[in-house]
C-alpha cells in the first residue's frame, strides 16, 4: 500500500522535514568541530599582571582516561624587557614633572600624581621627604613658608621583585592666591587678632587693609521664594475661577435636564385643565416663587428662567419673542425644543401643543431614566476604590498574624 501525504499538509510536512535536517545537520557539524578543537597541545597564558587561571582537561592514554585540572601561570618578562619597561616608565615621569613642574623647579599648587604608566605594566608608588608641605597625593600644606621649602619627590617603579627610584628635588611655596583670596585671608586674619579665645562670638573687623568692610549673610534667603509662590498663586486664580464657572454651569444644565420632565408634565397638566400657555407659565412661576420662599430660598435654574420669562410678557415683551428668549436663556437642547413648541402653539391652538407635549413628556421621561442608570454607574464605580482598600485591609488583618505565628 502506497502511503500519501494529504494534501492540504504536504507544506507543514515538507517545512518540517528541512527543519529538522537543518538542525541535525548543524548538530553534527559541530559535533565534528567540536572534536577537531578538542584535542589541544598548549594552552593560552594570561599577560603580565592579569594572574594565573585553572583550566579542566580530560588525558587519555592507551591504557586510561581521567579529568585533570591543570593551573596556567600568567605571561613573565625577561630581565631585558623589565629593563626596558623600567626604564620607559623613568622617561615618562620625567616628561610628566616637565609638563607640570615651572623650570625651576618651584612648585606652587597641587599635582596630580600618575598611578600608572600607559601601555607598561611598572607599577608606581609615591612618597615626599616632607609631607606636611606636600602630600604623597600630591596636595600642598596649610603653613608653607613664604620663602619656600625644599622637597624631595620620590617616585618607587616596580615590575614584580624588580624596581628603581625616580626622584626630583622641588621648592615648594604657598599658593598663588587671586585678590579675592588675600582678601578672605586677611580678613580671617583680622578677625583672629581682635576676637578673644573666651568670647562667645566672633568678631568681623570693621576696617580691613584701610577699607571699610560691611558683611551680610548669603543663602537662606526666602523672599524669592515668597514672590515667586505669590506669582503662581495670582496667576493660578484666573485657571481656578474659569474652572469654578465651568462647574457652576454644568451643575446648573444637570439641574434644568433633571428639571425638565416636571415642568413639561406640569405644562400638559395646566393646558389640560383649561389654562392658555401664557397662564400656564404664570402659573409656574407663581408656584416656584411660593415654593422658594417657604423651602428658604433654594434655587431651580430652570424655574428662574420661566420666571424671567414670565416677568419679560408681564413687562410688555411679545409672548413670541419672550419664549424664544426663553430658550436662548436655558441653553440646552430640550429647552430650546420646548419654546420652539410654544411658539408654534401661538400658530396651532392647545390642541396640537398638548400632542406635542405628550411626545416630549414621554421621552423626558426615558432620558431621565437613561441619566439614572449613568448616574448609579458612576456611583458605583466611585465606591470601586474604597471597596479595593477595604479588601486589602481585611487581608493584612488575615495574613499578618499567620505569618508572624509561621515565623
Amino acid at each position: 500500500m502506497k502511503f500519501k501525504f494529504p494534501e492540504n499538509r504536504k507544506k507543514e510536512i515538507f517545512l518540517s522535514l528541512i527543519i529538522i535536517l537543518s538542525g541535525n545537520l548543524f548538530g553534527a557539524g559541530m559535533f565534528l568541530w567540536e572534536n577537531r578543537n578538542s584535542h589541544v597541545h598548549s594552552l593560552p597564558r594570561k599577560e603580565y599582571g592579569l594572574g594565573s587561571y585553572e583550566k579542566t582537561l580530560t588525558a587519555s592514554t592507551s591504557e586510561s582516561t581521567a579529568e585533570i585540572q591543570v593551573t596556567v601561570e600568567e605571561q613573565q618578562y625577561s630581565q631585558s624587557q623589565i629593563e626596558e619597561h623600567l626604564k620607559a616608565a623613568s622617561e615618562f615621569l620625567t616628561q610628566w614633572f616637565k609638563s607640570n613642574v615651572s623650570s625651576q623647579n618651584i612648585l606652587n599648587k597641587d599635582l596630580d600624581f600618575p598611578s600608572q604608566v600607559p601601555d607598561n605594566p611598572a607599577g608606581l608608588s609615591w612618597s615626599t621627604s616632607s609631607p606636611e608641605f606636600l602630600s604623597w597625593k600630591g596636595r600642598l600644606g596649610e603653613d608653607i613658608p613664604s620663602e619656600g621649602v625644599s622637597v624631595n619627590l620620590r617616585c618607587t617603579i616596580s615590575i614584580g621583585e624588580n624596581e628603581t627610584v625616580w626622584e626630583k628635588t622641588i621648592m615648594v611655596t604657598p599658593p598663588s592666591l587671586s585678590e579675592a583670596e588675600l582678601f578672605e585671608k586677611a580678613i580671617q586674619q583680622e578677625a583672629e587678632n581682635i576676637t578673644d579665645e573666651d568670647s562667645q562670638e566672633f568678631l568681623l573687623p570693621s576696617v580691613v587693609q584701610g577699607k571699610e568692610v560691611t558683611y551680610r549673610q548669603t543663602g537662606g534667603q526666602d523672599s524669592w521664594k515668597i514672590c515667586l509662590l505669590s506669582l503662581f498663586l495670582g496667576l493660578g486664580i484666573f485657571p481656578l475661577a474659569k474652572e469654578r464657572e465651568r462647574q457652576a454651569e454644568q451643575k446648573r444644565f444637570l439641574q434644568m435636564q433633571k428639571d425638565y420632565p416636571d415642568i413639561v408634565q406640569k405644562l400638559i397638566l395646566f393646558l389640560r385643565a383649561g389654562l392658555s400657555i401664557r397662564m400656564a407659565v404664570e402659573k409656574l412661576a407663581k408656584d416656584y416663587l411660593v415654593r422658594k420662599e417657604e423651602e428658604q430660598n433654594v434655587i431651580r435654574y430652570a424655574y428662574e428662567e420661566i420666571v424671567k420669562t414670565w416677568g419679560e410678557m408681564e413687562g410688555g415683551v411679545y409672548e413670541k419673542e419672550a419664549y424664544e428668549r426663553f430658550g436662548r436663556r436655558c441653553g440646552l437642547a430640550e429647552y430650546k425644543a420646548l419654546s420652539v413648541l410654544l411658539v408654534q402653539n401661538l400658530k396651532k391652538g392647545n390642541q396640537s401643543i398638548l400632542e406635542l407635549l405628550e411626545r416630549e413628556a414621554v421621552c423626558a421621561g426615558e432620558e431621565r431614566l437613561r441619566r439614572a442608570r449613568i448616574q448609579g454607574e458612576e456611583a458605583s464605580t466611585k465606591l470601586l476604590l474604597p471597596m479595593i482598600l477595604q479588601l486589602f485591609v481585611v487581608l493584612i488583618i488575615l495574613m499578618v498574624p499567620a505569618f508572624i505565628s509561621f515565623f
